[in-house]
């Protein structure tokens, strides 16, 4: 079963940029490899994503949709915050199986 994930492009960087999209409850991320020419900045639905990592793991296989297209992903890495361990930040390589 593949876990879909709806993803928004984003055009402003940085940390503080990232702190207000967390507060808004979309989670900053990074998706990049397999036919992507250049790693893409979007930004994920923070309590949908996360209950769906933390329900079926870091190794599930996850689809992310971005702009109308559709891309088999899986988590490279997942940063946390340090003390409450909140979802900061994810990481996603587009495999090459497409």
């Amino acid at each position: 079963m593949t876990i879909e994930l709806v993803a928004e492009p984003r055009t402003e960087l940085g940390k503080e940029k990232c702190k207000k999209l967390r507060a808004q409850n979309r989670l900053p991320a990074n998706i990049y490899g397999g036919k992507l020419k250049q790693p893409q900045a979007i930004s994920l639905d923070l309590h949908e994503t996360e209950k769906a990592i933390k329900a079926h793991g870091k190794g599930a296989d996850y689809t992310v949709v971005l702009a109308g297209e559709k891309y088999s992903v899986r988590i490279q890495e997942i940063h946390f915050e340090p003390v409450l361990r909140d979802f900061e930040h994810v990481d996603f390589v587009v495999l090459n199986d497409e």
